[in-house]
């Protein structure tokens, strides 16, 4: 099994670093929307923020959970229509091992785009934060890269071509931005749609970034069980995804 794991990363790094220009999306694409954030930003009062260094970081943290969704999600849709995933299920490779050799294939490059976003939004917005924290927060970015792969994985086995794929996008994006809490504290939004946010893992990456980030209140709290419960939620809600994609993966068109 684990052999089989195994090839299959090795066969998507081989696919990536063959496909120059999709590699070269998926690192400076996320790099330049957070140039043009910056840009944006920095023609607005800061005093309208009762913490920029937040606002920066979890829009950071949205900006990475978007375009490894998007991009995964195209990736693994032309990869089916390929027939690259019938041919593995065809030589015995189970969906287990399928799942697993895709994920830790496409981990090497959520690393990358973690640790370059990470130094970018550091020079922009002078974080001036210790190593510490940077590791904290790398750790919590690049969970939530595998968890929007994970997605990208779980949507891509419920359609067979791009076309299908399209509407999801806005789908995906809208309700993370209005439900998460980024922009409206999830207690203000009417219960209608509130339970919306507790199922979106925007919600749960959005509260560990906040244990971590000096000077917001969860950050202030001492109480390391409260803390480190926001931490467990975030993991569990991408153990669960990893089940999903197992469970969700066909192995024959």
């Amino acid at each position: 099994m684990i052999k089989k794991i195994f090839f299959v990363t090795a066969r998507i790094y081989k696919q990536l670093l063959g496909d120059k220009r999709f590699l070269a999306l998926s690192i400076f694409v996320p790099l330049f929307i957070i140039y043009l954030f910056k840009v944006f930003i920095q023609e607005i009062p800061l005093a309208m923020f009762t913490d920029p260094n937040k606002f920066y970081v979890l829009m950071t943290a949205f900006i990475i959970h978007f375009t490894s969704y998007v991009l995964c999600l195209i990736v693994i849709v032309r990869e089916r229509r390929e027939g690259t995933l019938s041919r593995m299920s065809v030589t015995n490779y189970s969906r287990v091992e399928i799942v697993i050799g895709y994920i830790l294939g496409y981990a090497g490059l959520a690393t990358l785009q973690a640790v370059l976003i990470l130094i970018e939004v550091n020079y922009f917005f002078s974080l001036n934060y210790g190593a510490v924290i940077m590791l904290k927060l790398f750790g919590i970015l690049w969970t939530l890269s595998i968890i929007s792969i994970s997605l990208g994985i779980i949507i891509s086995n419920l359609a067979k071509t791009e076309a299908q794929i399209f509407p999801l996008i806005p789908l995906f994006v809208l309700p993370t931005i209005f439900l998460s809490g980024l922009i409206v504290q999830i207690e203000k939004i009417t219960w209608l749609v509130r339970w919306i946010s507790y199922i979106i893992p925007f919600t749960y990456a959005q509260r560990a970034l906040e244990t971590i980030i000096p000077g917001t209140a969860m950050q202030q709290n001492n109480d390391l069980i409260a803390k480190a419960g926001e931490l467990n939620v975030l993991f569990f809600y991408g153990f669960a995804l990893l089940v999903i994609c197992v469970l969700t993966l066909r192995e024959y068109e």
